[in-house]
């Protein structure tokens, strides 16, 4: 479902779209652009605070939207409505990259043409994802292109009020799916695609917008004759012993993803599973401490390629937002140069892939470490391991 008004989840709509932006433009500003062009629909959902067509699975460009430094954005879209707002332009060449040649040449033309209502047109002018074709129409009118990825990255990795707010009230959601999936566990032996049925069936209607689930069994009495590598649910039925991994991934209100993981025991765990889960507990409890901002120095030795204090388990973190995998990025085996520095208000996901047990926090950075958003208790079977 989508939710035009976010007020319900204790967020200021008006407040989420101006700081967004503001943030934007703020490091467009860093990096030295006039404006950028951006057509990937998640960060044009982050600038404007807007949606088409949303869950549409097409990956051709629907509408396009110029972001000066300063001022108001315009945004080009295929016609919809007859009464779009003013600042929404007719866009006639939507999919332009599937359609013949003088599609792009449109597409570019209207691009320019902006830029140069803007006043911006002779000015360096980021893009965000943008096929080479286009990219090629835009240099041969004379438009001065850069990568605007690394600025969108930036401004979308440390979260605004609104933001917080918005990934808070997804953290807490998720619960009640993985109440639901641990009651399934002990109702009777269920196949895997049934527990991630009960997951998604849940978060839909709490008014999530949409996405995947991810319910695994990874240690199946049948992993012997059947390996499993599948990334979503499958027909393999969960029996005694077997341990289950819920790591759900569904777009909350307002977009915005929450990413943490609990694996559950299906009756009463055998030694080899309290032993692992054990391993995979202590790891997470020492390495919370060390997620903190500044640069991930002391947290990358105990995961990285050279690491000589290695912690079982652990593989680093991703930030969560409008996409589940966002910037920060740092995993398990890059090298030093790959390391990364936290800020506050940056949202990251804590892994611990110790399989077949996964744990994974949530977490808020603070300005002298990091708050716990997932909150959700750990298996009561397995924690005193």
């Amino acid at each position: 479902m989508y939710y035009p008004d976010l007020a319900r989840f204790g967020v200021d709509n008006d407040r989420l779209t101006s700081q967004r932006l503001a943030r934007l433009q703020q490091t467009m500003k860093q990096h030295d652009m006039a404006a950028i062009l951006l057509t990937d629909w998640l960060n044009i959902r982050y600038a404007t605070n807007s949606v088409l067509m949303m869950n549409l699975r097409a990956s051709a460009i629907q509408r396009f939207v110029i972001v000066p430094a300063s001022g108001t954005a315009l945004t080009y879209q295929r016609e919809l409505s007859r009464k779009a707002p003013d600042h929404v332009r007719r866009f006639d060449a939507f999919m332009f990259g599937m359609r013949p040649p003088v599609a792009t040449e449109d597409f570019a033309a209207q691009a320019v043409a902006g830029l140069r209502e803007l006043g911006v047109a002779d000015e360096r002018v980021g893009v965000d994802s943008l096929n080479l074709e286009a990219v090629e129409a835009l240099k041969a009118a004379g438009m001065y292109l850069v990568d605007g990825t690394r600025a969108i990255n930036q401004a979308r990795a440390v979260k605004t009020i609104d933001e917080l707010q918005l990934i808070r009230s997804t953290t807490r959601a998720k619960e009640h799916g993985y109440d639901r999936v641990r009651a399934a566990l002990h109702e009777g032996e269920l196949p895997e695609e049934k527990l991630s049925r009960i997951m998604l069936d849940c978060l839909l209607d709490q008014g999530f917008e949409a996405g995947s689930e991810f319910v695994s069994i990874y240690d199946s009495t049948k992993s012997d004759t059947r390996a499993h590598n599948e990334p979503m649910g499958t027909d393999l039925v969960v029996l005694e012993g077997d341990l289950v991994i819920c790591d759900a991934t569904v777009a909350g209100p307002g977009g915005y993803y929450s990413d943490f993981a609990r694996t559950f025991s299906r009756g009463k765990p055998t030694a080899q599973s309290r032993t692992r889960y054990k391993e995979a507990y202590e790891t997470l409890q020492q390495a919370l401490p060390l997620v903190k901002p500044g640069p991930c120095t002391e947290l990358f030795a105990h995961f990285g390629r050279h690491s000589s204090a290695r912690m079982p388990g652990l593989d680093g973190f991703h930030g969560v937002g409008l996409c589940i995998y966002e910037s920060p990025w740092l995993r398990g085996g890059d090298p030093q140069e790959y390391s990364v520095n936290l800020a506050e208000n940056m949202i990251v996901a804590l892994e611990i892939n110790h399989y077949p047990v996964k744990l994974e926090h949530l977490l808020r950075v603070t300005d002298s470490g990091a708050e716990i958003l997932s909150t959700y208790q750990m298996d009561s079977e397995l924690v005193p391991a």
